[in-house]
């Protein structure tokens, strides 16, 4: 006689355990409910008291679990913290701090390990000097076309990608400045009328790409995106003409010669000065072939946008990922940087976290910040 496979057996033998068990279960869930229906009125109440009371204390018993994890890790995390803002690395402090300032929700952390006078501190160590003197004009030269021999090869845009030890984004160079100007959002800005995420803005003027622009109102990283800060000047019509104070002082756009102007200016001033499209941010990045002067690390690690222009007129439009696990984010510093290595003469930062995106041609060359997503906007910089 042939003898079972020992698998074969043991599936079996499984089979019937299971169900056993469930036969089991069965016959107590039978038992159970027979012994419910015998009890009188009096048994029954009590009984549907201590089930109550039963599940009263499981809850309870569950919450203040939840609760003792939630106060663990709260102040794991908090130790965790305080060792790396306190520890032995003042220059991993900063830039943790300078990072954190940097952002609409977390600005409040620092404060915690600082005081007041010890966080205006580090930012003074970690600072871009704001420089003295204007943009001049004359170091641009702006190429006006390829020659007929080397015409095919001619491209008016590019892109390329740039990387660095806690970055990656995207460079793209257009040779014709007189395609870029300001998209608006609305002709008439409001707090109750929201902002336009940047591909709207593009589509908006049929643009073939756009970057984010300026600086706008978001309290509490609660803003509808829809009433920008300082000067805004589209098309030659100035929008707006308040401007901020600080790095946000800074007014960054092109002229009617179509170079790019970066310097502290009213919105009035700009309009004198022949400015045919500008938004307001900075710091400058970039004046008249120079960097500007750095203290520190300059800034935080974070999503950066910047916007610049070489010698031959070409715009420079840069955005940098950041709060990813690949690409952690720039510093002021190396925006410079990069700059300075595709030829700006002229360059600013341009606001960033959230709304540091490059659109092309129907989608975005970046990733953005993931969790949260793009952000609505006043301003952006397109490309017609």
């Amino acid at each position: 006689m042939a003898t079972e496979n020992p698998r074969t057996q043991k599936q079996k033998r499984n089979r019937k355990g299971i169900s056993a068990f469930f036969a089991n279960l069965q016959a107590r869930h039978a038992a159970k409910k027979a012994l419910i229906a015998s009890l009188t009125p009096k048994q029954m109440r009590k009984y549907k008291r201590r089930r109550k009371q039963i599940f009263k204390r499981a809850v309870w018993r569950t919450v203040l679990s939840l609760l003792t994890v939630i106060v663990l890790v709260l102040v794991s995390v908090l130790s965790a913290a305080f060792v790396l803002f306190r520890g032995p690395s003042q220059t991993f402090g900063d830039l943790l701090t300078k990072t954190l300032l940097e952002t609409s929700a977390l600005k409040f952390v620092p404060y915690i390990y600082y005081s007041d006078e010890q966080v205006e501190t580090i930012k003074a160590r970690n600072a871009i000097v704001a420089p003295s003197e204007d943009t001049d004009t004359s170091l641009i030269h702006i190429d006006t076309g390829a020659d007929e021999e080397s015409q095919e090869e001619y491209k008016d845009i590019e892109t390329f990608e740039v990387t660095g030890p806690t970055y990656k984004g995207v460079m793209m160079v257009v040779r014709d400045p007189s395609r870029v100007s300001v998209g608006v959002s609305s002709q008439d800005f409001s707090h109750s009328k929201p902002g336009l995420q940047l591909y709207e803005i593009a589509e908006k003027y049929g643009a073939v790409a756009a970057i984010n622009g300026g600086a706008f109102e978001d309290a509490g990283g609660g803003g509808n995106g829809g009433m920008p800060v300082g000067v805004v000047v589209s098309d030659g019509n100035l929008l707006r003409k308040s401007s901020g104070s600080g790095d946000e002082n800074v007014t960054v756009g092109f002229d009617q010669d179509n170079k790019l102007v970066v310097g502290v200016m009213t919105g009035s001033q700009a309009i004198e000065r022949g400015i045919r499209d500008a938004v307001t941010f900075g710091p400058a990045l970039v004046v008249n072939g120079e960097p500007v002067g750095v203290s520190g690390s300059g800034s935080g690690l974070n999503p950066r946008s910047a916007i610049g222009q070489r010698a031959d007129g070409a715009v420079l439009m840069l955005v940098i990922d950041g709060r990813q696990v690949n690409s952690l984010g720039a510093t002021l510093s190396d925006l410079i940087e990069i700059m300075l290595e595709y030829g700006a003469v002229n360059a600013a930062n341009l606001d960033g976290g959230s709304s540091s995106l490059l659109y092309y041609e129907g989608e975005y060359l970046n990733r953005g910040v993931v969790l949260t997503g793009s952000r609505d906007i006043p301003t952006a910089f397109i490309v017609r």
